[in-house]
């Protein structure tokens, strides 16, 4: 087992790749990052099981939020045989696409790769979360809540 605290790590492509992609909100580029059965666990959410619910939770999330920037603050990468731990922490800002405030969130991201039988490492499972309390003006799912119930 090693830890890698570099660019020169064999995921780094990989997960640069998967950055830019939510900068663009390209649901398709995101996908292809993602194993086949991979499982997602967004916070104040269920979990989410393979590619088909990986797409419909993230055309949703793009239908109500564009991220306006991403900020790495660390990250951590541990390989083992064929698998590699990503762990990484941001800054983010989001714009509510239905005209709520900029939402700002300090975050960490743990990624589970695997190196598929093509040769190409892939996300098989995801968490991520926020430092930041519930109602604090950070949270995705309360500004979707509102959205939802039409609250303000």
């Amino acid at each position: 087992m090693s830890t890698l605290n570099s660019d020169a790590d064999p995921i780094f492509e990989s997960h640069r790749r998967l950055t830019a992609a939510y900068l663009k909100g390209d649901v398709e580029a995101i996908l292809s990052l993602y194993s086949d059965n991979a499982v997602f666990m967004a916070p104040n959410e269920p979990s989410v099981f393979g590619k088909a619910e990986l797409q419909e939770w993230h055309e949703e999330y793009f239908g109500s939020f564009r991220i306006v920037t991403v900020e790495q603050t660390e990250r951590d990468v541990t390989m083992l045989d064929g698998w590699a731990i990503e762990r990484w922490a941001y800054l983010v800002a989001l714009q509510s696409l239905s005209g709520e405030d900029r939402i700002r969130d300090d975050g960490r991201f743990l990624h589970v790769w695997r190196l598929e039988e093509d040769g190409v490492w892939r996300i098989a499972q995801t968490m991520f979360n926020s430092i930041r309390p519930i109602g604090s003006g950070t949270s995705r799912f309360l500004v979707r809540l509102k959205t939802k119930t039409g609250s303000t």
